[in-house]
């Protein structure tokens, strides 16, 4: 019996990015220049998770580093904004939906993965209301049409979270082999200045290119500056020997209506094997 297809409607278009299709796919044409083939295709990638205005450039940015690449499966891993319970969820919904688009999920891996690793959860409701993945959705269309994803939030930092998060990377490494990317949507440091939230910011970034034991040191010191420490924790840890390759940085600061506004950190990095 097949199962009941269910859709997972967008929450910010219209808010973080144009509700209207032919206005998205404009968009994602004229940012598209920003993307920038690189020898050898990463396998992973940092992405933030602003809006287009904030952050569409460096997001293109990163979603560049994997253009060449082949991948039979898109990973999109993103944290909870929300005070959900702790954990890695997987979606309910069998599609996420964009204004004239719709990204299928990879059932087969989704229910492959929730037997061989019990303490995932299967819950639609921190994917219905959180944004982190969905600000990706429409670089996988551009530039990956058909090929199905898999997105999973991240709620909370505890060692059996990360672990959790960790031993979904290996695994669907195993299964996929090399055909799957992964895609770690998160924005850098925040501050009260441009200043610090780059200085935070830099500091995380090379970080990510010290040992796996230096490096989540480094980060449990700030983490909580980062939104999406664990998912890029989790995934250092499943691949150690990645090389992670700084494309681009900006912050937020140019477009602060008040001089009160936080400061948000953004990076394209890509990772290769």
């Amino acid at each position: 019996m097949s199962e009941k297809k269910i859709a997972r409607s967008p929450l910010l278009s219209g808010i973080f990015y144009p509700s209207e299709p032919q206005m998205l796919m404009s968009e994602i044409d004229g940012l598209s220049l920003y993307a920038k083939r690189i020898p050898c295709p990463a396998f992973g990638i940092i992405a933030p998770h602003g809006s287009f205005l904030y952050s569409g450039k460096i997001s293109m940015e990163s979603w560049g580093a994997i253009l060449g690449s082949n991948p039979s499966i898109i990973v999109i891993m993103g944290p909870s904004h929300l005070p959900y319970e702790d954990g890695v969820f997987l979606p309910e919904s069998t599609r996420f939906d964009i204004p004239g688009a719709c990204l299928n999920i990879d059932l087969n891996l989704r229910d492959y993965l929730l037997n061989k690793i019990p303490m995932l959860k299967k819950d639609d409701l921190p994917h219905l209301e959180e944004h982190s993945i969905e600000l990706q959705l429409p670089f996988a269309s551009h530039f990956f049409p058909g090929v199905p994803i898999l997105p999973c939030i991240i709620s909370g930092k505890n060692p059996l979270t990360i672990e959790t998060a960790t031993r979904l990377f290996e695994e669907i490494s195993r299964y996929i082999g090399n055909y799957a990317v992964f895609v770690l949507s998160s924005n850098l440091a925040v501050s009260d200045s441009p200043e610090e939230c780059d200085l935070l910011s830099k500091d995380f970034i090379y970080s990510l290119s010290r040992p796996v034991a230096e490096f989540t040191g480094n980060v449990r010191a700030c983490y909580n500056s980062f939104c999406g420490e664990a998912v890029i924790r989790a995934f250092r840890i499943a691949f150690p020997e990645a090389r992670a390759e700084l494309l681009d940085y900006d912050n937020s600061s140019k477009h602060r209506e008040y001089c009160d506004e936080l400061v948000v950190g953004y990076g394209a990095i890509g990772f290769k094997r």
